[in-house]
Formats: structure tokens, sequence, C-alpha cells
């Protein structure tokens, strides 16, 4: 079985250098893989009513000495200093208290909540050396990150929510098997006990109701809250933690978050922190080893290709290939004075999922020869191909 370095190596995706340990040089082909990954959870998150925000990476000690994280975490934290300032700043390793000031800068009312915001959170977190590993451990990421600004009897609708989307989202890469885990209170918690058991219970009570069955992993929540982790299990019968939701009755506090309730009142909102992916990198990097490169062609980088038999289909194969870019279905086209069989060879090792082949004889009647990564083969018009294409990389 490959790793997903040889089989990045192998489709042209990316690679790491010396002087940036933890890191990732996308290459062009790597590059559309990601961006189609992104623009997959992006619609998603969008279509549920979330909206995007950016927030800075570069941010003062201080906001970390709020959220806990300083205490915490500050030792897996990049640190530094503005040009000729005391003040500590630090790379965020999460997006989340940069979401919070945004909530506060809204005037919210309890009309306005549940209220959804998502980012792609570019993070930094000081990793050992020897941990790195490709895209499963790195020291500079891009978290989906999205949070819910709700009341307390928001929290299972919106759970659920998001286990829904998760299901959806996983089963659309081919994973259907999800392992549910509820971690707790652990030892250096903040808050008080009695918020802590409620917020256990309405994650139990959120997944018995999806009739999912759960495992607990007893002291092993977040320090501001109780969280469900979504295993994936992949065709190898791996495990991979991935997705998890946080519930978070702590940080709001900290910050004086606040609603006006229908009273009139100010009150504190929960806010439950989510990701699907969690990191796109390593998600890319479970994807490529799952699929040992044979990715689905909604999301591979190079879904289709065209192979001319002869010289004198050039003309034909180049006339498919400007066809499809105008209808926004990017093919490349090999027409190089070479045998069918190498070209094919060639896209198979790139483990490209559409193959379009056209010499004389489909010239001659209008058609072309689609082929498959398993080897199929279907006649096709034009029309009737790109009906098929549409279809096929639609998701």
């Amino acid at each position: 079985m490959q790793k997903h370095r040889d089989i990045a190596q192998q489709l042209d995706l990316f690679h790491s250098e010396p002087v940036a340990p933890g890191m990732v040089f996308w290459h062009p082909n790597g590059l559309k893989l990601y961006n189609n990954v992104k623009r997959h959870i992006q619609k998603r998150y969008q279509a549920e009513g979330f909206l995007e925000i950016a927030t800075p990476m570069f941010l003062k000690k201080s906001l970390w000495e709020i959220s806990g994280h300083w205490d915490k975490f500050h030792d897996d934290m990049f640190v530094g200093t503005g040009h000729q300032e005391e003040a500590q700043y630090a790379l965020k390793p999460m997006s989340c208290p940069a979401h919070i000031l945004f909530f506060k800068k809204q005037v919210l009312s309890y009309r306005s909540l549940p209220y959804r915001v998502f980012e792609f959170g570019n993070v930094h977190r000081n990793e050992p050396s020897g941990a790195l590993n490709g895209l499963m451990r790195l020291r500079q990421f891009t978290q989906d990150d999205a949070h819910v600004l709700c009341q307390w009897q928001d929290c299972i609708s919106e759970i659920q929510n998001f286990l829904n989307r998760a299901k959806q989202i996983y089963s659309d890469y081919g994973y259907h098997e999800l392992d549910v885990r509820i971690s707790t209170q652990p030892k250096s918690a903040f808050g008080e006990d009695s918020d802590w058991r409620k917020a256990e219970a309405l994650l139990a009570t959120a997944c018995r109701d999806l009739a999912i069955n759960v495992q607990y992993q007893l002291g092993e929540g977040a320090f501001y809250g109780p969280k469900i982790e979504l295993m994936l299990k992949d065709h190898q019968g791996r495990f991979w933690q991935c997705g998890t939701i946080q519930l978070d009755f702590n940080m709001p506090k900290q910050f004086n978050l606040a609603y006006i309730d229908e009273a009139g009142e100010r009150q504190t909102p929960i806010m439950l922190h989510q990701a699907i992916y969690g990191s796109l990198e390593r998600w890319i990097g479970i994807l490529l080893e799952t699929h040992q490169g044979q990715l689905p062609a909604w999301v591979h980088p190079q879904p289709v290709a065209i192979a001319s038999i002869h010289g004198q289909a050039n003309a034909y194969c180049q006339m498919i290939q400007t066809r499809l870019a105008s209808l926004g279905i990017d093919a490349i086209l090999n027409d190089q004075e070479m045998r069918i069989s190498k070209k094919i060879k060639q896209f198979h090792q790139q483990k490209t999922p559409l193959v379009i082949i056209a010499g004389n004889n489909e010239v001659l009647t209008n058609q072309l020869v689609m082929r498959t990564l398993d080897g199929q083969q279907h006649r096709f018009t034009i029309e009737a191909a790109i009906i098929e294409l549409t279809l096929r990389l639609k998701q």
C-alpha cells in the first residue's frame, strides 16, 4: 500500500522543503485538489446558513490569556513581537478567539440566534519535528473552522445538524461508517460541574435521538467544554479522527459575550465549535491513502484526459477540449506522436478517472470513446459525452 507522500509524488501534488518543516508547497495539481475539497464544504456551509469570514493570523498574547489558550498551550504556539513593540503576539493555533471578537461586534438578539459563521483558518502549531508526517501532521495547516452562537435550548438541533452534515459530506467521499465518541470533563476544566453535566447530557441526547451509538472518552474533553469526535473508518479498516463539535459555555463568559433576550436582558450564549474535515491537508492525506490515488472524479485535480489515436484526429480532439473548457470541464490533451496504448498507460499512472479517445473512426462518426480507470469503455456522441461527464463530475 502506498503512503500519501508517494501518491503525491506520482500525481505531482505537493512537496516539502527543509527550510519550511511541517509546511506544504502545493503544486498546480495539488492546489486544484485542495480547492476542490475546499469548495465542496464551502458550498455546504453556505447552503446551511453559515456566513464565511476571515480573521487575522497574528494576535496579541492578551487575547490568548483571556481565552485560556496561553495557559494551556503556549508551549505549542509560535510567539513573536511586533516592530519595536514589547507586546508578545502569537500565530493563531485555532480561530475561535478571533471569531468571538467578530461576534462581539454584532448587536445580537435572541431572534438572530443561532448565529453561524465559518472560516478556512490558516493556523500554526509548534509540533515537535519528530512528529511531523507529510500532510498528516503539520505545523501550518487549514481548518474548516465553524462556530455557532446559540441558546441552551438550541444545542441539540445544532449538534444534530452538524452530525447530519458530516455524515453527508463523508459519504460524498466514499466513507460510510462513522465511529462517534463523546469526550467528557477533564481534570483541568474551566466552569461549573453542573454546566458540564448539562452539556454532556445534551451531546448524548443529540446522538441518541439520531440512533447513533457512542463510546465515551472519560476526561478527554476540551478545557472549555465536552465534545463529540467523529472517527472515520476507511476501506482498509483504519480509523481517523476528523470531525468534532465542542459545546462551550466557558469562553463566551470569559469574553463577556452576550445577546439580548425577550425581556431585553443580557444573556450569555453557548458557543459550538465545529469542524468536519478538521484539517484540509490531513483530510487530503487520508483521502489519498484510502483511495490509493484513485480519487472520485469530481474531486480529482485532472478528472478528464483526451488522447488522439492518430495525428489526423488531433484537430478533432482539440475541438473536444475547447468545447469542454467552454463548459467549465478542464481536460488535458495528449496529441503527441506516440502509440495510444502508451498514452492510456500514462493517464492510468496519473490515476485519471476518465479518458476520452478519438481516432479516424470517431472523427467520421462525430463520436468518441470514454474509458474509465477500471478499463471499461463506452462510445458516445460528443453531446452524450458532455451529459455523462457533467453527471460524473457533479457533487
